[in-house]
């Protein structure tokens, strides 16, 4: 089958959607289809906040090698085709994204496309972001004062991106199930009832397709063996409790209230940040805190798998997040997640006790108690992972692949059906 894989940057280290697109491009050219990644660009980018992290990091080094590491070359089998376009930050640089895919996918009929951005939805619309009305509202609830909320309101009301991303969802989750997109792709029940009740979406338009376990959990020796040389390079001790933060967008994924948990522990939990972005008032605020010295920022990093071996619980007291990918790798390292019910997968890890969650990222003496209660609670990581594993039976990669693979055929064969 041609399919054809449309999102605004093909490189796995800009986070969750990129990394997605990347590993089903190379799967799905392993199982013999013809795949086409339709991007703006696949290239590594210096991030401007990268420079933020030279006052906090404590292993800057490495935190720039990451930053300017070489682009990842496309998987064997997937044609990598760069559209032109201006600046995506822009309306209009996205809205040209959107048409110049459609164009390419006009003149080289896929079978499917299978689009992760709203600038074009394609046949199915697969949003990893979230839906960008609930985003918007969280980006609004998320600041700490009613004057800084009300700023943000403003600035999204006058945002040209920001109000054609909105104009673009709402065409995407409106228009009739019999034309583009033929699906809308949920990746958590969450999202499914945000579509139905922000845009009266038909339930015929949606469907249900969780993200996958991408990372295979290693054996426990290579656990303990990447955890003693973490802890090696960032003066952890091999008594010291150790949650980890992963994430870009600090503000979103709550890292201040990480940071606020973290000091109200008993047992002097330590906190460590793997992400880029500003740096500055987080700093300030462990200061204020008192636990300057048990909040560690070491940046963006390639060797993601060491950090989770050295951590004992992920931390992520998120306003939003549509699945939350870091948290299946947590699990699959064997890591309790504590978070919130704004984690798109937070009913998984509810359900079946594979961490704790909490109604707000602003409920940060829960977390800190949570934070105390995980040697008592899952003293055994290697059973904690086994545990997750067995109760994501529908998250396994194999299962993922086939449910997308089945919906490509009904897709082709809808397609038919309307051109006949």
């Amino acid at each position: 089958m041609k399919i054809a894989l449309i999102i605004e940057h093909f490189d796995p280290s800009r986070g969750g959607a990129e990394n997605y697109t990347f590993w089903l491009s190379e799967q799905l050219a392993r199982r013999g289809h013809e795949v086409h990644a339709l991007c703006h660009d696949s290239a590594r980018k210096r991030h401007k906040y990268q420079a933020a992290h030279e006052g906090a990091s404590h292993d800057m080094q490495r935190s720039r090698q990451a930053g300017k590491s070489p682009d990842v070359p496309a998987p064997d089998g997937v044609h990598v085709h760069r559209l032109p376009a201006i600046k995506l930050s822009t309306g209009i640089g996205f809205r040209q994204f959107g048409l110049a895919a459609a164009a390419w996918c006009k003149a080289h009929h896929p079978d499917v496309a299978h689009s992760m951005t709203v600038a074009w939805p394609g046949d199915l619309y697969h949003p990893h972001a979230g839906v960008y009305a609930r985003i918007h509202q969280q980006s609004i609830s998320s600041r700490e004062s009613s004057k800084a909320a009300n700023l943000k309101r403003l600035m999204l009301q006058f945002s040209s991106k920001q109000r054609t991303l909105l104009t673009l969802e709402r065409r995407a989750a409106q228009v009739p199930a019999d034309q583009q997109p033929w699906k809308i792709l949920c990746i958590s029940p969450t999202m499914e009832k945000d579509f139905r009740s922000l845009y009266n979406t038909a339930g015929s338009k949606l469907a249900l397709l969780e993200n996958p376990m991408m990372v295979a959990p290693p054996d426990a020796a290579q656990i303990q063996k990447d955890r003693q040389w973490f802890r090696d390079v960032y003066a952890l001790s091999p008594e010291d409790r150790v949650a980890v933060f992963v994430g870009h967008d600090f503000r979103r994924k709550g890292l201040s209230w990480a940071i606020r948990a973290v000091a109200q522990t008993e047992t002097s939990w330590k906190l460590v940040v793997a992400g880029l972005g500003k740096v500055k008032n987080y700093i300030a605020l462990a200061r204020e805190l008192g636990v300057t010295d048990r909040i560690k920022f070491i940046g963006p990093t390639r060797v993601t798998g060491a950090v989770y071996s050295a951590a004992d619980a992920l931390l992520l007291p998120t306003f939003y997040d549509s699945f939350g990918l870091v948290a299946l790798e947590a699990l699959a390292y064997g890591l309790p997640v504590i978070s919130t019910r704004f984690l798109g997968c937070c009913a998984y890890i509810e359900n079946h006790k594979l961490g704790t969650i909490v109604d707000s990222p602003r409920e940060f003496l829960a977390m800190a108690n949570a934070l105390d209660a995980v040697a008592t609670r899952f003293p055994d990581r290697t059973a904690l992972a086994a545990a997750a594993i067995a109760a994501g039976q529908t998250l396994r990669p194999a299962a993922h692949l086939d449910q997308l693979e089945a919906l490509y055929v009904r897709c082709r064969t809808a397609k038919l059906k309307v051109r006949k």
